[in-house]
């Protein structure tokens, strides 16, 4: 699978079209995919970005439809995706590669094939026809990179108390001044300012209360330890809301003010007012901040609500649906053979495989060809491989315990974790098991106490708790029939 993803990061646009496209190209690379981004990227903080994703960039044909058909580079791309204000028209052309398009409401709109509004609220939104074919809409579509889901897991449950400032990548409009001086006349007890260049020169000349850190390459995990964190309404205010950011935004310019408005509604983050009275420090914008600032519960209700709306899987869910716009299934499952050996044994040797397991120790791979041998050749025994676009994720073993009972257990790959999964490829295996024995046996799960995430899983699919094994394990029974 190719992908070619079409952006631009400059001074004057800022990095958010980058960032999301970065997002999308880490989710591709996971699955193997090839990923070339077309573009200038000229943004100091876009070009460090794009390096250390290790993406390959190239310059933007001037006539993208032609050169994705004749260019012998981008010959053979299966997708191209455009996250672009200034690229217009339909580029859908016979022979060519899927296109997928982002918009922000009617920013950036153009038919395609897949279309994408990661916009809060643009699921509900009228959107007028025009020839495109699937239309995702919605912030579970906002694609995220894995900087902000790691930042995600490892947020502190005590957080600084200090005021974050950060006007987006390149703060084309020097907003960072400004939202300094407001969190002081606030009374934020600390300010600090994530600022380069005349942005930082501005910071330090006018708000000298304010500590300038200049370029991050961390920002989430910097946001998600922080008291609050002002920001302009871009993309960045899903980052935020990922990683449970008390957050206050301006809307800096005319295509965030959709966003600003839904975010706030949606009591994810404060309003600030307009730009101007965020300028001029009057009480429109000081009194929400200051607001904010004192009520810790409230600051609290903002990240959780923050963490329940955005979870940081839009970039594999966008993924899914070119695989599906092209006719594929997105998953699959298909019976082990031998010579999946050499991959199961990696993932049950992982350690976070051990933990979950029955028996936590290591695996010979002697031990573990001769087992899986044993398995595939056992009529009451069948083992699943699940793929998710053409890669395996998981595995899902049913073991037969009498004729109307079977026994279930999965295993992630790796890779596949802290990706949503689970509830899926433990679905695929189990419609393929169904598929072999009838609707007539229950499936019983055993679960170790202490695997919370296991169990939600299985409570979740519709097994239900019952007396605990002699072996100590929780038991959850799905009724057959």
């Amino acid at each position: 699978m190719r992908v070619l993803l079409r952006c631009d990061a400059s001074a004057g646009s800022g990095v958010g079209h980058l960032v999301r496209c970065l997002a999308l190209a880490e989710a591709a690379r996971a699955r193997d995919w090839d990923v070339v981004l077309l573009g200038d990227v000229d943004a100091p903080l876009g070009r460090r970005l794009v390096a250390a994703a290790g993406v390959e960039v190239r310059p933007a044909p001037a006539d993208l439809p032609r050169a994705v058909r004749e260019q012998p580079d981008l010959v053979g791309a299966d997708v191209l995706h455009v996250d672009h204000y200034d690229v217009h028209g339909d580029l859908r052309r016979a022979g060519g590669p899927l296109v997928s398009s982002m918009e922000d409401g009617t920013f950036g709109r153009r038919p395609a094939d897949v279309v994408v509004d990661s916009t809060l609220g643009a699921e509900h939104a009228d959107r007028p026809a025009d020839g495109s074919g699937t239309v995702l809409r919605g912030v579970r579509y906002a694609p995220l990179r894995d900087a902000v889901r790691a930042a995600r897991r490892a947020a502190p449950a005590e957080r600084r108390d200090d005021v974050l400032v950060v006007m987006g990548g390149t703060d084309a409009f020097g907003v960072s001044a400004a939202a300094a001086r407001l969190a002081v006349a606030a009374g934020a007890p600390r300010v600090r300012v994530v600022a380069t260049g005349e942005g930082a020169a501005q910071v330090r000349a006018r708000v000298p209360e304010a500590e300038v850190l200049g370029p991050q390459d961390d920002l989430p995990a910097l946001a998600a330890a922080s008291g609050v964190v002002v920001s302009a309404a871009g993309t960045s205010v899903w980052e935020l809301a990922c990683v449970g950011a008390a957050t206050a935004v301006v809307a800096v310019t005319e295509n965030q003010r959709t966003g600003y408005e839904r975010a706030v509604a949606a009591g994810i983050a404060v309003g600030l007012g307009p730009l101007d009275a965020v300028r001029a420090g009057d009480d429109r914008a000081v009194g929400p901040l200051r607001a904010l600032l004192t009520d810790p519960r409230a600051r609290a209700r903002l990240g959780e609500r923050g963490r329940r709306l955005v979870d940081g899987l839009g970039a594999d869910r966008v993924l899914d649906a070119w695989w599906a716009a092209l006719g594929r299934p997105v998953l699959t499952a298909r019976t082990a053979t031998p010579d999946d050996a050499d991959l199961l044994l990696g993932w049950r040797n992982d350690a976070g495989t051990r933990a979950a397991s029955r028996d936590r120790g290591l695996v010979t791979r002697d031990a573990h060809v001769a087992w899986l041998s044993r398995v595939l050749a056992a009529p009451d025994r069948l083992l699943l491989v699940v793929e998710r676009t053409g890669r395996p994720a998981g595995t899902v073993r049913f073991d037969r315990v009498d004729d109307d009972l079977w026994e279930v257990s999965i295993t992630l790959a790796p890779h596949a974790r802290g990706r949503g999964l689970a509830p899926d490829v433990l679905a695929a295996g189990e419609r393929a098991w169904r598929a072999r024995v009838g609707p007539g046996p229950a499936v019983l799960a055993s679960v170790r106490p202490d695997n919370v995430a296991s169990a939600r899983l299985f409570e979740a699919a519709g097994y239900r708790p019952v007396a605990p094994g002699d072996d100590g394990l929780d038991r959850y029974v799905r009724p057959g029939g």
